[in-house]
């Protein structure tokens, strides 16, 4: 029997997640919108990475200048680093190069320690690491592998180490709440099993786990054809999102294995491409909501969930609102997983052989990217179709394609405007069985920006933006009415969040691929953003970690080759060119998007 979505009882408490800022949280709750820290890389337990300073405003924007500039990598590059600084207290903790975190003073960039893998017995690494957090005085943090480590918070001396699930990589941000550690693995490309597991954050000792793919005897194990289900992918790529007074963990579960050849996974392949919500002490399924059935496009859930209270139709509602890379919001009840904005079920396009799922999930409102290829985007003599256009051996283009729609770049709500704001990317596709998908050369990059009322699903204002945005810096907004981007040119950009207009912008070297913080101290804001670059972005790499403030002084850098604004025919396949990461055959293991 196909299922399409399950409601298991949910716990009926109070929101956390008021709507407007000020309010105390406990010690390392973070419920509260941030202030003068951003101690978490959502900046809060429900990401929505919004702040209540207002010491930068759209008035003195112009005087915001670089206070301080540290290399985090000696000055190496070639990674992609899409950390998340967190700062707590005066220190800030953020993720480097071949598995290196560092501690650095956050008023004036010092370096404070640095952990390095391969001097501490835990071995050399690459891939991505994209944040950690600091509670009980340790910093958690991906250690490479399926690994999930602890460093003193003080020293940057390790303290534990342990494993996650059996197989893949932690890539998404360690989360913490109430003496528990959270972590997820990656990997769906390399055929794992994905999981997601709670660790007790003084030891390291795993509390509980929960297996992405269903294994026999499980819930949803009858959506997997044979045994496909112990190596179907479910891999965790970005943060969730937790709601402590409804005692939830929110889980974005990535692409199912193979990607694009499911000739042999036949149903819907649960959990792939879902939101599931565990309850936070136990890891019991409380609720799901799969936003694409039997994927076959790597449409996987990459974005992190942002969780809100919005007035919907006269009252208050405990939202969950998800991006996906189908260009649609996801917009729910988070007590129970139930649409709020509706969600239709429409037939799709089919092909037999690939044993497509006979309809998909459409949200009702405005999608935030084109939903079909543009006009005179697709090559002469090419087939194409929209979002979820089936495919066999013949090539096919469709849109918004696998970097479409968003990717892992973090929206932001602000509770001043009661809107959520979404980078989006407008890149085409081309899927075969065989290749699994290209990026044909000459094919238009470009993306939106935009802002969307998350009671109707609707379009308040939107920006085209010359280049891709959905799988880089994503967005920070602040209660004076800022939101801060990085692009893959390496500029920080300010724009003021009632209209999209540009008011600001600063040359950091390198592409601006990570997501950006603020906090201050002694009485100064600040805004931070890794200048790292991104292959996804084709974006030139570096290794700058700046902090601006008002009046400060440092200037901006020589500008970095810029991204092309058409697919180049060198980057066809791999990165943001797009690889068939698993197709028919196998593949390697995945240390990231």
């Amino acid at each position: 029997m196909s299922i399409r979505f399950a409601v298991f009882t949910a716990i009926c408490c109070a929101v956390a997640f008021a709507q407007a800022p000020g309010r105390p949280a406990a010690s390392a709750d973070w419920r509260a919108i941030p202030s003068k820290e951003f101690p978490v890389v959502g900046g809060n337990l429900g990401n929505q990475r919004h702040s209540s300073l207002t010491g930068i405003t759209p008035a003195n924007i112009g005087k915001l200048g670089g206070a301080w500039m540290t290399h985090i990598a000696d000055g190496a590059v070639g990674s992609n680093l899409e950390g998340t600084p967190v700062v707590v207290g005066s220190s800030m903790y953020v993720p480097g190069a071949a598995g290196t975190i560092l501690a650095l003073d956050a008023a004036t960039g010092a370096i404070q320690w640095k952990y390095q893998p391969s001097a501490q017995g835990g071995g050399g690494r690459g891939g991505t690491n994209r944040g950690v957090v600091a509670a009980e005085g340790k910093v958690f943090s991906s250690g490479g592998g399926n690994n999930l480590i602890a460093l003193d918070q003080k020293t940057g001396a390790l303290v534990w180490t342990t494993k996650v699930g059996d197989r893949g990589t932690t890539v998404a941000p360690a989360l913490y709440y109430d003496g528990l550690v959270y972590m997820g693995v990656s990997g769906g490309e390399g055929g794992i099993r994905g999981f997601m597991g709670a660790f007790d954050a003084k030891t390291g000792k795993q509390v509980w786990g929960f297996w992405t793919i269903p294994g026999p005897g499980e819930y949803g194990r009858e959506t997997w054809e044979g045994d496909s289900w112990d190596h179907g992918g479910g891999p965790i790529w970005t943060a969730s999102a937790i709601d402590p007074e409804l005692g939830m963990i929110y889980v974005p579960v990535g692409n199912a294995w193979p990607d694009f050849d499911a000739t042999k996974r036949g149903g819907d392949n649960l959990f792939t491409a879902s939101i599931v919500a565990l309850d936070l002490k136990t890891g019991e399924r409380k609720w799901h909501y799969q936003e694409v059935h039997h994927d076959i496009w790597d449409y996987d859930n990459a974005a992190s969930p942002v969780l809100a209270d919005i007035q919907f139709q006269g009252r208050t509602r405990k939202a969950l609102i998800h991006g996906g890379k189908t260009g649609f919001l996801y917009i729910l009840d988070r007590t129970n997983g139930t649409p709020l904005v509706g969600i239709e079920e429409r037939a799709v396009p089919q092909q037999a052989e690939m044993k497509t799922a006979k309809t998909q999930p459409y949200p009702i409102g405005d999608s935030f990217v084109p939903t079909c290829p543009e006009p005179d985007s697709v090559a002469p003599g090419m087939k194409s179709a929209c979002v979820f256009g089936a495919y066999w051996e013949e090539g096919v283009v469709v849109a918004p394609g696998t970097l479409g729609g968003i990717s892992w770049a973090p929206m932001t709500y602000s509770p001043l405007t009661h809107l959520i704001y979404v980078p989006g990317a407008i890149t085409n596709s081309q899927f075969t069985l065989n290749g699994g998908f290209v990026r044909p050369p000459n094919e238009p990059r470009s993306g939106t920006l935009t802002a969307i009322d998350p009671t109707t699903n609707k379009i308040v204002w939107q920006k085209k933006t010359k280049f891709p945005i959905a799988a880089g810096s994503g967005l920070l907004s602040t209660a004076s009415g800022l939101m801060f981007h990085g692009d893959p040119d390496g500029r920080l950009v300010a724009y003021d969040i009632k209209n999209g207009n540009e008011l600001w912008s600063f040359q950091t070297g390198a592409g601006a691929d990570a997501p950006a913080v603020t906090y201050e101290i002694n009485g100064e804001q600040y805004v931070a953003i890794l200048s790292g670059g991104s292959s996804f972005n084709l974006s030139q790499h570096g290794d700058n970690l700046w902090a601006f403030k008002i009046g400060g002084a440092l200037p901006q850098l020589a500008t970095p080759t810029e991204p092309p604004l058409r697919q180049p025919a060198a980057a066809g396949r791999g990165g943001a060119g797009g690889s068939g990461r698993g197709g028919r055959g196998g593949a390697a293991a995945s240390g990231g998007r």
